[in-house]
């Protein structure tokens, strides 16, 4: 999954151009499926996405599976869903790469990913203007460092895709 920082700037970006969503519950809706003990499965995950590193960039959400856990008429499930969604395109994005996250093994790329969460928290902070709420405060941080697998600029350019997307219309081709 992206990190938080990542998640509240889609968000961010999405209710930029969805004036009608409740901004809060839509927030909410967007961070609970990390908010739980077990991600595996709130996000529904592949069995065996821990087997390898494309593994589990591949298998960590399985879109199709996840849709009875929201209500795509409110905010807050919508939020849910954009949650989703975006660890979906993220992690089928980010396998730019594939030789060289081949190479790594599972520990290594999981490693690698928190630290680039961190790393980039403030440049996601500062670019989308997120606010913490404070369920998730404790991953508020203000590391600005180099990260080491996120392009910025291709995470950029996933988050403006997605703020363009009709929710609804995404659920229904699922």
């Amino acid at each position: 999954m992206p990190g938080i920082s990542i998640h509240l700037a889609a968000s961010n970006a999405y209710l930029e151009k969805h004036p009608e969503e409740d901004r809060d519950a839509f927030i909410l809706g967007s961070i609970s499926p990390d908010e739980v003990e077990d991600s595996a499965v709130s996000h529904h995950s592949t069995p065996g996405f821990r087997d390898g590193s494309m593994a589990f960039l591949l298998g960590k959400v399985n879109l199709r599976e996840c849709l009875p856990d929201f209500d795509i008429n409110t905010s807050f499930g919508r939020g849910y869903f954009y949650h989703l969604i975006t660890d979906y395109e993220f992690f089928h994005n980010i396998a730019k790469d594939v030789e060289r996250i081949e190479k790594m093994s599972y520990r290594e790329l999981k490693d690698q990913l928190y630290h680039d969460y961190s790393a980039t928290s403030l440049f996601f902070k500062k670019k989308y203007k997120t606010v913490f709420p404070e369920i998730v405060a404790k991953y508020d941080f203000d590391y600005d460092e180099e990260p080491i697998i996120i392009d910025l600029d291709d995470t950029c350019e996933l988050i403006e895709r997605l703020s363009d997307i009709d929710l609804n219309e995404y659920h229904k081709n699922l």
